[in-house]
């Protein structure tokens, strides 16, 4: 009997830097493992409602169980440590305060200026690692519909036909390229802060925050460095 830990919960703080997480912790040849650093982003957004606590999964048979556990696990590890970063948190603030101060009406400018930290970084990484994300997509296209079917079944999760569909969809668009150009980048933080129920940013705004993210990438590059060394050697 497979035993697994799993706690749902509503977080409205999300994480979207899909590739970040591929690119710090991947293991190569481990399609399972990398998979399971990108599930509790892409299972908020291929189902609805549903949610990973921090609350460790575990299985005591079954080696893709077992290995998209330990994915799954580093991707809060890695989530606590990147927001916890000294560079995020007055980043955060400092983007914060200008889209407030921009006069532009943007509601809840925490929030936006997380998400947009977070899709900064992958734009960043997406830019001078293309052969890192096709080879996401390879691992993600190699791990068989079964095996996410037993995986729901066994960890009472449910919408597996939404879930393999909105798989299907992602490895196929291969969207997360798209990340290199800035407008897309402002499009993907729009349609987050319409599904977050806050609103859908009009022209000016969106001219602004284009703006904003040019001048805001220099110094995330200056910056990746010293969060690759954070990210390796805490985990």
């Amino acid at each position: 009997m497979m035993a697994c830990e799993l706690t749902f919960k509503t977080v409205y703080v999300c994480t979207v830097n899909f590739f970040a997480h591929y690119y710090f912790h991947n293991k190569a040849g481990n399609p399972w493992h990398n998979a399971g650093l990108l599930f509790p982003d892409l299972l908020r957004i291929f189902t609805s409602a549903q949610r990973i606590s921090h609350k460790d999964p575990v299985f005591t048979n079954g080696l893709e169980f077992k290995e998209l556990c330990t994915g799954i696990n580093m991707h809060f590890k890695a989530d606590d440590l990147f927001h916890n970063w000294q560079f995020f948190t007055y980043q955060n603030h400092e983007l914060a305060l200008k889209i407030r101060q921009s006069g532009l009406e943007f509601q809840r400018d925490w929030f936006l200026a997380h998400i947009f930290i977070e899709l900064a970084l992958d734009h960043t990484l997406v830019c001078e690692n293309e052969t890192g994300v096709a080879q996401l997509y390879t691992d993600l296209k190699s791990c068989e519909p079964n095996i996410w079917n037993k995986f729901f079944e066994k960890c009472s999760l449910n919408q597996t036909e939404k879930w393999n569909l909105g798989m299907n969809r992602f490895i196929e668009n291969q969207y997360i390229m798209s990340y290199k150009d800035t407008e897309m980048v402002v499009y993907a933080l729009n349609r987050i802060y319409q599904r977050a129920g806050i609103g859908i940013f009009n022209s000016k705004q969106i001219d602004f925050l284009i703006v904003l993210l040019n001048d805001f990438i220099p110094e995330l590059k200056l910056n990746v460095r010293e969060l690759h060394k954070l990210m390796t050697l805490n985990v």
